[in-house]
């Protein structure tokens, strides 16, 4: 075991071989192979490689466009496991005669995601999506993140990131995603909790065919986010709204995000309406610390600089306040917060690039602050959601969502101990 060497170290010398090979063709050539090798390479790791490469495949990230496309193929994955591995996962579910539970189940898998992939099914008129774990994901997610430890804490040295503190952060949040009964739970009180936003719609849950390693939900129709991105501006623009209205109020209201903004995870349509597929990265957080986020926006709106250093140490990030530059990090939040600060605003790739420069090797304060593991989720989730919506073309009014937002009350996302009780039997 000692000498077979790590998907990390397979990836590696995939990426240098077609190195060799890209630069003895055309440019156009050449993007196309890295984003075929970049694709298949990551879709065959699945668990966290997978994962790496769906948030590659929408932040704006120094890849060339038609790579991206290809990457792109990661939010629903390409390959899945055997008909012989997925009947066995579904008899460790269900036990042998797992099939005289439905009425119909394709045994090919519509989508092959990073922890699991999805089947279609029918149980009397219940549509359904069935969502199957892979076996071996939560133990490759261990193996993945001891390799990831050292080049976590090489990280510490040049950035403004715990290395040391984040590895074991993302460990929590993928052990978590692995288990389809939280999952479940999570789906079952995100519904509860939007159930009167007519334009968001939460898949039903189906309790009675939901296990640690199996989840099944009311099937739901709607375009992809590639095809979205040729519906008219109009929709584009209601699609944009949707998103932030959702990500928002989750974050500032319920203090619970769906941390995994990449947009295999929405449908969209048919009706004005978006669907929000998958509740398997949730981060909550506490109270003290949203409270802490809303003042930021608060001094930002009201350009009110005291307030905006005391809610930035307040939130953990200023070790040294003698040795930080305020001034700089008042300027990059102002950035990231503009499209809810004004009146109208249009997402373009060049604002995210904007944004992510601010953070580059001139900022003064990359050896002057700390970056608390709960942030990352919270940065993860705002520049995440702004790179898909310049990647819709979307322009948006969205100062009213956020002044409605930031009337509302934190109400935190208490599970109920009685969420089966949300979800439908069969």
């Amino acid at each position: 075991m000692g000498d077979r060497p790590s998907k990390w170290s397979v990836a590696w010398t995939a990426s240098r071989l077609a190195g060799r090979r890209f630069f003895r063709r055309t440019e156009s050539k050449q993007d196309a192979d890295l984003g075929e090798i970049l694709t298949g390479q990551l879709d065959q790791m699945k668990g966290l490689a997978m994962k790496l490469g769906q948030i590659v495949s929408y932040m704006d990230v120094p890849l060339p466009e038609s790579a991206q496309q290809k990457l792109a193929q990661l939010q629903t994955g390409m390959s899945g496991m055997s008909l012989d591995k997925t009947r066995a996962a579904l008899q460790d579910a269900f036990g042998p005669d797992f099939e005289a539970r439905f009425d119909r189940l394709d045994m090919k898998p519509l989508a092959a995601a990073s922890i699991g992939q999805v089947h279609r099914a029918r149980i009397g008129d219940h549509e359904l999506a069935l969502k199957i774990r892979y076996p071996d994901v939560a133990t490759s997610f261990e193996n993945d993140l001891g390799g990831l430890a050292s080049l976590a804490s090489l990280a510490s040295f040049a950035s403004a990131v715990d290395g040391k503190a984040i590895v074991p952060e993302l460990g929590a949040r993928l052990a978590e995603e692995c288990d389809y009964e939280r999952e479940a739970a999570f789906q079952s009180a995100f519904a509860r909790a939007f159930a009167n936003d007519s334009q968001v719609h939460i898949p039903e849950v189906f309790g009675a065919l939901s296990t640690p390693s199996t989840l099944a939900t009311s099937w739901s129709d709607g375009a992809s986010f590639s095809e979205a991105r040729e519906h008219s501006q109009a929709l584009r623009d209601f699609y944009a709204a949707t998103l932030v209205r959702f990500n928002y109020r989750s974050l500032l209201n319920l203090s619970t995000i769906q941390a995994d903004p990449h947009p295999g995870n929405y449908l969209f349509g048919p009706k004005e309406r978006v669907t929000f597929l998958d509740f398997g990265c949730i981060r909550e957080f506490e109270p003290d610390f949203i409270n802490n986020l809303r003042s930021v926006i608060d001094a930002l709106d009201h350009d009110d600089r005291p307030r905006f250093r005391e809610a930035i140490i307040e939130l953990g990030m200023v070790p040294k306040p003698a040795r930080f530059d305020f001034e700089h990090h008042f300027a990059m939040m102002q950035h990231l917060h503009r499209p809810l600060l004004t009146s109208s605003f249009t997402f373009t790739p060049e604002f995210v690039k904007q944004g992510l420069a601010y953070n580059g090797p001139s900022n003064p304060n990359a050896r002057h602050m700390d970056i608390p593991p709960a942030y990352i989720w919270v940065a993860r989730l705002q520049w995440g959601l702004w790179s898909v919506l310049a990647r819709l073309r979307a322009s948006v009014r969205l100062r009213d969502v956020l002044d409605d937002i930031m009337a509302a009350p934190i109400t935190p996302l208490l599970l109920s101990p009685a969420h089966a009780s949300s979800t439908h039997a069969v």
